[in-house]
C-alpha cells in the first residue's frame, strides 16, 4: 500500500460564481472524485471522537457489520460534514482497498494500492505528498 497526504483546507474554490474562498474537502468530495472506481466500494467508518456529531453517529450505525455501499455513503448527511479525526475504509468484497484518513480536520491521508486513486488524488490535489508507514501510524 502506498499513502499521500494533503492539505483539507484549500484556498481554491469549487467551481461557482462565488469569489474563491478557502474551503474544506469532505468525505463526499473525495468519494465523488473516486469515481466509477469507488462505486463498488463498501465502506466502513471509525471515529475517534467520543461524542461524535449526531450526522457521524448515525454513519457509524449504518457502517457496522457489512458496511454501507458508497451511494448510500453519500445521501447521508455525514459525508458532506467536517468530522475531527475518522477513519473511512473501503472495500472490494472483503479486502480493504482504500482508507481515507480525516486528520485533526486539517489533513486527508489516502492509502491504496491503487495507482489511479493516488494519481487522481494528486492531480487534483497537488500539494498531496507521499507518506511513510511511520507517518501514517502517528495519525492513528
Amino acid at each position: 500500500m502506498q499513502m499521500v497526504t494533503f492539505a483539507a483546507w484549500r484556498d481554491d474554490a469549487l467551481p461557482t460564481d462565488s469569489p474563491a474562498d478557502r474551503r474544506y474537502v469532505t468525505l463526499a468530495e473525495l468519494l465523488v472524485r473516486l469515481g466509477s472506481y469507488g462505486l463498488g466500494l463498501t465502506w466502513k467508518a471509525r471515529m475517534f471522537d467520543e461524542q461524535p456529531h449526531p450526522a457521524f453517529a448515525r454513519m457509524l450505525k449504518a457502517s457496522a457489520g457489512t458496511g454501507i455501499p458508497t451511494l448510500q455513503l453519500l445521501a447521508m448527511d455525514a459525508s458532506y460534514v467536517q468530522a475531527i479525526d475518522g477513519d473511512f475504509e473501503g472495500y472490494a468484497g472483503n479486502e480493504l482497498v482504500l482508507t481515507l484518513r480525516e486528520f485533526d480536520s486539517s489533513s486527508w491521508d489516502v492509502r491504496t494500492a491503487d495507482a489511479w486513486v493516488l494519481g487522481e488524488i494528486q492531480r487534483r490535489y497537488p500539494d498531496a505528498r507521499p507518506m511513510t508507514a511511520d507517518e501514517w501510524d502517528s495519525t492513528n
